[in-house]
């Protein structure tokens, strides 16, 4: 009888040792897995809340400086400028170039970046670009741009949202 019942209490310890420990294992993924969808989440709230508006104001000449300003149109507060992706699609003695700036904070820049050369209505928090706020950019190309063609921006902000502007030099 001892031994039955010894044998008896062995299985039924191994069985919750077991089962314990294959819980432990679904507990991780559930959590593993609300993760991931928080972090979805947040992803998809801040996509919701980005919105941004390019304008080149000024018809740019044929330099190869020229300013666009970007202004943020919606919730989300925007302060990640080394992650934002500049492009520049633009015609210089019949060769249309299609660039990539990037981001120095310090102005003016040379060629192949831009930087923040002034601020509109940075009131809330200074050198964040909040909703209704404005930073002009000064960029740097390469080449000359060509009279009477078409200078294309385009900005992507960290979070992926895309705004651009046209405009005919």
């Amino acid at each position: 009888m001892g031994l039955s019942n010894a044998l008896s209490g062995g299985i039924i310890l191994f069985g919750i040792t077991y089962v314990v420990f294959t819980f432990g294992g679904f507990t991780d993924t559930a959590a593993s897995f609300s993760g991931v969808s928080t972090q979805a989440s947040d992803l998809e709230s801040k996509l919701i809340k980005t919105s941004i508006d390019v304008a080149i104001e000024s018809t740019p000449g044929t330099d190869t400086t020229f300013n666009f300003d970007i202004t943020n149109s919606n919730l989300e507060k925007l302060w990640d400028f080394e992650n934002f992706d500049v492009i520049i699609t633009y015609d210089s003695s019949g060769t249309t170039h299609t660039v990539t700036q990037t981001f120095d904070s310090v102005c003016p820049p040379v060629s192949g970046e831009w930087c923040i050369s002034s601020w509109t209505g940075d009131v809330i928090d200074p050198k964040i670009l909040n909703n209704g706020e404005t930073i002009t950019i000064t960029t740097e190309i390469a080449n000359s741009l060509q009279s009477s063609t078409d200078l294309i921006v385009i900005i992507s902000t960290p979070n992926g949202v895309v705004a651009s502007a046209t405009r005919t030099v």
